[in-house]
């Protein structure tokens, strides 16, 4: 059975935007301050449902699709 896999963030590209939270409709991304910037962070992967819309909404590619999961 495969499964999609959710994007990650790569902290250190990411600008603070917050283009993905806005567009992840089941708000599973938040902005954190790190020292002086913002990142994006999920929260609750699980409810990921691999919709891509968050990767789609990035300026900068920090949002990273990793492929899809292959369970069995």
């Amino acid at each position: 059975m495969t499964q999609k896999s959710p994007p990650t963030i790569d902290t250190n590209k990411c600008t603070g935007c917050g283009r993905c939270v806005a567009a992840c409709k089941n708000k599973l991304i938040t902005l954190e301050t790190s020292g002086y910037r913002k990142h994006a962070v999920r929260h609750g992967q699980s409810r990921c449902e691999c919709c891509c819309d968050c990767l789609n909404q990035c300026p900068v590619l920090a949002m990273l699709h990793n492929g899809d999961i292959n369970n069995g």
